[in-house]
């Protein structure tokens, strides 16, 4: 009998002790929690705080955040590519679906080009068009990149930027942010 209330009483102890040495899982507020890891990228988000993410799937992500002059989104994912066997055939199927993809705006810059980053081929397309959004003009920016996958020549990572301001309330450079963001995007296994 004091054999069965011994093993009893340590076992309750041994319960005891286990359970008040267990800490919950804390959320890992690390560098490390702001990469977006999906098939076929990484992307390291900017260090700037607020972005939410709106839509995450295996091979897209979609962010967003507010600023004082207007809201920014962030759109990454992988995308179907005809085979090419140049890059001034890729540079023109972008500029067509760029084109395409605006025609029911107003355009008011637009330049497409060749960019050459993380030692891939890829597309840099800068826009400002304006657009109406609930009966007001508002102006929408994008700098986006377009670059063949080096796994896969028939696939790519399209990363693109994106704010939307009132007219005239925003002189930021647009680009630069971009290219900080595009320099954080980095290819994985398809």
């Amino acid at each position: 009998m004091q054999l069965k209330n011994l093993l009893l009483l340590l076992s309750s102890a041994l319960l005891v002790f286990a359970c008040s040495s267990t800490k919950p899982p804390e959320e890992d507020t690390s560098v490390a929690s702001l990469d977006l890891m999906q098939k076929g990228f990484l992307l390291s988000l900017p260090e700037e705080e607020g972005w939410s993410v709106v839509k995450k799937g295996d091979y897209k992500v979609l962010l967003t955040r507010s600023g004082a002059t207007g809201s920014y989104t962030i759109q990454s994912l992988v995308v179907s590519l005809p085979t090419f066997e140049e890059d001034e055939q890729f540079l023109a199927f972008i500029k067509d679906r760029m084109a395409e993809s605006s025609k029911n705006n107003k355009v008011m810059e637009s330049d497409t080009s060749i960019f050459t980053g993380n030692n891939e081929s890829c597309i840099q397309h800068v826009s400002k068009e304006e657009r109406t959004q609930k009966g007001q003009a508002v102006t929408l920016e994008v700098v986006s990149f377009t670059c063949r996958h080096p796994n896969n020549p028939n696939a790519g990572v399209y990363m693109a930027l994106s704010k939307n301001y009132e007219p005239g309330s925003s002189d930021e450079n647009m680009q630069e942010k971009a290219l900080e963001l595009f320099n954080r995007l980095y290819f994985t296994e398809l």
